[in-house]
């Protein structure tokens, strides 16, 4: 999918929307996100109807913090980009899996990707590789860190759809959930009725997900084709325009996680501070992962999620942009 990132075009220097590099744009982010959404409905579906409840649940460690640190461990040994993580979550939320734990995996799975850390490592080769690799891992994972915390203070009401949490056609949860409000889906295992059920679960949660990733798309076309990126220029050096520069162009830009480092590569004139930024912030939340997020969570916990997380992120680069 790298073809993707590296033709997003950018608004001209002129004012004015140029509608062709809007669609290209649009198509772009489509094409870039969907087979990942695709394969993350399969693996979906593979959860919900092979994977039983109860070996989720024995799997699952007792304490918050366990399970925190256990999400950032998962992100890291089973990453996945951001579009296919959000169907598996949803599974893993209706299988008992706290919604806390589960949402913490679905934000480290882009975040700490080993194949975004190499593809940033390959991008900025010749521009201190190492440091760019620890400095967005390392800045990742405490934003994560801060996240996680915060997420297990929320109850499941708090954060997810109704839907979401007794799941589609469900009216009810059922008592042995260990997460109060939902619903633990048994497994039919192999069989023709499960096969039925896999193949219905993964068309479901594509199609339902999908949608989300257009009109996302669209937003991200519009803004990134229309906005001229010569303007951040001036200020990609400032030791506080700079950072808020990073996180403006990856919320309008909506890369991948395993991409987006080419990108901002190329902007020489930001400083290490605003690209670093830029990384964090993206894989995170951008324009395209807030529609995502609202196909599963309450719109008032998606703006507080897009405020933390867009503001821990300044608030470390910033340190590290003031640091002699």
């Amino acid at each position: 999918m790298f073809f993707a990132a590296f033709d997003l075009p950018t608004a001209p220097a002129s004012a004015g929307i140029s509608w062709p590099d809007v669609a290209l744009s649009f198509f772009a982010i489509v094409l870039e996100g969907a087979p990942f959404l695709l394969l993350g409905a399969i693996v979906s579906g593979l959860v919900d109807v092979f994977l039983p409840a109860n070996v989720i649940k024995d799997w699952l460690p007792k304490s918050k913090t366990q399970g925190l640190f256990a999400a950032l461990g998962a992100g890291l040994i089973f990453p996945l980009c951001e579009c296919g993580a959000m169907p598996i979550v949803q599974r893993l939320i209706r299988k008992g899996v706290p919604p806390s734990v589960a949402t913490t995996y679905m934000l480290a799975a882009p975040a700490l990707n080993p194949l975004a850390l190499f593809s940033t490592w390959l991008a900025f080769r010749n521009q201190d590789p190492w440091l760019m690799v620890v400095l967005r891992f390392g800045f990742s994972f405490l934003v994560l860190l801060f996240l996680g915390f915060w997420l297990s203070k929320l109850r499941p009401d708090e954060m997810l759809r109704p839907e979401t949490l007794i799941g589609p056609g469900r009216k009810s949860a059922e008592s042995l959930s260990p997460n109060p409000g939902l619903t633990l889906t048994p497994s039919p295992g192999l069989s023709i009725g499960g096969l039925q059920q896999f193949t219905g679960a993964v068309i479901r949660d594509f199609t339902g997900v999908l949608l989300f990733l257009v009109i996302g798309a669209a937003v991200a076309a519009i803004f990134s084709t229309g906005f001229n990126r010569n303007l951040l220029a001036p200020i990609g050096h400032s030791i506080v325009l700079g950072p808020l520069a990073g996180i403006l162009l990856a919320q309008l830009l909506c890369l991948c996680s395993t991409t987006d480092a080419f990108i901002i590569a190329a902007f020489t004139p930001f400083s290490i501070s605003a690209k670093i930024a830029f990384l964090v912030a993206g894989p995170l939340i951008d324009l395209k992962l807030y529609w995502l997020y609202r196909s599963a969570f309450q719109a008032r916990f998606v703006h507080a999620l897009w405020f933390r997380a867009l503001a821990a992120t300044f608030l470390l680069t910033l340190l590290y942009s003031m640091h002699p």
